[in-house]
């Protein structure tokens, strides 16, 4: 029974550390390597778990002892304990995900972008943009606060509406029609944020981004 107890002990450690692992993923810069990180962990996480369940009923069984009462709980423990870890995991990552809230008229933070959000509408024309079905339009101020230059991309920036999502297509900054800017450190760029929607959709919010895996803001629609 005591090397049962061992090996279970030992098994909800590993998963600990397999949470640990996750969450300072998902939580630090690295970001952007959970599609590949999480995945290893959890392999790592269930072949590390085998082993000792494997290991503490080979030593039972060299001990003279019947070894079916510690199959069947390391078994239960084995398959439920990386499952509810994964489950778990997932929570979380989707919980610190989520964009943070903001709002329009208001400056809002992504990483080193600052954002502003004004004059949300959809419908009309923006002169020499094409739009296939409905052109959605924000007035954007878009200020870099950190020390070296960045991207402001209008691709990775979305309206959702339910589940659907519709990512940017250009920011047009007076005569210029560019899908990405560069936003030099102190500086800002100012513009309108063009959408391409299909006719008839209602967007719910607004997700500005200052990159593709940064966390955001979510700015619920006027």
């Amino acid at each position: 029974m005591w090397r049962t107890l061992q090996a279970v002990g030992s098994i909800v450690g590993v998963q600990v550390l397999a949470v640990g692992v996750c969450l300072l993923v998902v939580s630090s810069y690295r970001r952007a390597a959970a599609g590949w990180v999480l995945p290893l962990v959890g392999v790592l996480d269930v072949l590390v778990s085998v082993q000792i369940a494997w290991l503490a009923v080979r030593d039972i069984r060299l001990a003279g002892k019947g070894t079916v009462g510690a199959r069947v709980v390391l078994a239960f423990v084995v398959v439920g304990m990386p499952v509810g870890a994964g489950v778990g995991g997932l929570a979380v990552q989707r919980y610190m995900n989520r964009p943070v809230d903001g709002a329009f008229d208001s400056a809002v933070m992504d990483r080193d972008l600052r954002f502003t959000a004004t004059e949300f509408r959809c419908g009309g024309k923006v002169k020499r943009v094409v739009v296939r079905g409905t052109l959605c339009r924000v007035s954007l101020a878009v200020a870099n606060t950190g020390p070296v230059g960045v991207r402001f991309e209008a691709g990775v920036q979305r309206l959702r509406e339910k589940e659907a999502e519709y990512r940017g297509t250009l920011l047009v900054v007076g005569r210029q029609r560019r899908p990405v800017w560069e936003v030099k450190p102190g500086a800002e760029v100012r513009g309108v944020l063009v959408f391409d929607v299909p006719r008839g959709v209602v967007p719910r919010s607004l997700e500005l981004r200052a990159v593709a895996d940064s966390r955001g803001v979510r700015l619920p629609v006027p």
